[in-house]
């Protein structure tokens, strides 16, 4: 027993046999491959225009763009086309000026989600679809030949004109006379009588614009000039526009005709008061 007790001792004391440690595991390489590429989206085909080629006499040619809104296109080809090919040339012979050539071919453009009515943008006319949808029979071709005119009418010319040549400033048209020349032509020249304005004095100026300047001029061109149009237009394209133009044609000044033209209106009825609540 002694003796085993002590050969353990021995034993014991003996260092312990160290083991390798295994190999790590050889770390294999991934190959690279390079990312993928997203997947490209087919290229968008081009929008085709629906467009209404319009030739009108004197070389002229106006497009009636219906992309946006090809419901119109019955509409456009038997009512607006033809009221536009006839009044276009008409508008032009009744605004020249010395020098000048009205635009040769300009769009008309539908936009499905327009918010307005209708605007003349250079030589671009813009028709917003939610008004003339619910217009076609009434006042729908009236809205563009009021737009034809200032496709005719070009005022920045001048002033682009002078830019371009290093002139002086020009004189500002007043924006009442604009539009009142071209709704003069609208309800005076292409509208029926039946659909003529009738301002009320109690509630017109001369400088309204629109519809009521456009019965203002009425007035002056058949008491005072009948080529008063003509002459203003002419002086707003160069840029020559005063009020002194009015005293020139008729012999008083723009507030005198104003005052002149108001009495000829009727005066209108005041409505009596609501009785007040019990």
């Amino acid at each position: 027993m002694r003796n085993r007790l002590l050969i353990l001792g021995l034993l014991a004391l003996v260092p312990a046999q160290v083991m390798p440690a295994a190999d790590p595991p050889a770390v294999t390489e991934k190959e690279s491959k390079p990312a993928a590429k997203p997947a490209e989206k087919p290229a968008e085909k081009p929008v085709e225009r629906v467009v209404i080629v319009a030739p009108v006499e004197g070389g002229y040619e106006i497009d009636f763009d219906i992309t946006e809104t090809p419901e119109l296109k019955e509409w456009v080809t038997t009512k607006l086309q033809p009221a536009c090919v006839e009044w276009y040339p008409k508008i032009v012979a009744m605004l020249p000026s010395e020098g000048y050539e009205a635009p040769k071919k300009f769009p008309v453009i539908f936009r499905r989600n327009g918010r307005g009515v209708a605007a003349t943008g250079g030589t671009r006319v813009f028709c917003d679809y939610p008004w003339f949808s619910k217009n076609l029979e009434g006042e729908a071709v009236g809205a563009v030949i009021h737009e034809l005119v200032h496709v005719v009418q070009q005022y920045g010319r001048a002033r682009a004109n002078a830019n371009a040549n290093g002139g002086g400033p020009v004189n500002r048209n007043p924006g009442w006379l604009v539009e009142g020349l071209s709704d003069y032509i609208r309800w005076f020249l292409y509208e029926p009588e039946s659909a003529r304005p009738k301002p009320r004095a109690d509630r017109a100026n001369y400088n309204d614009s629109y519809r009521t300047t456009g019965h203002f001029l009425n007035y002056v061109l058949n008491k005072y000039d009948k080529d008063v149009v003509k002459k203003l237009n002419a002086a707003m394209r160069e840029g020559k526009y005063s009020d002194e133009l009015w005293k020139q044609s008729t012999g008083k000044t723009l507030e005198e005709l104003g005052k002149e033209w108001k009495e000829t209106l009727p005066k209108g009825e005041r409505k009596p008061d609501a009785p007040a609540p019990k």
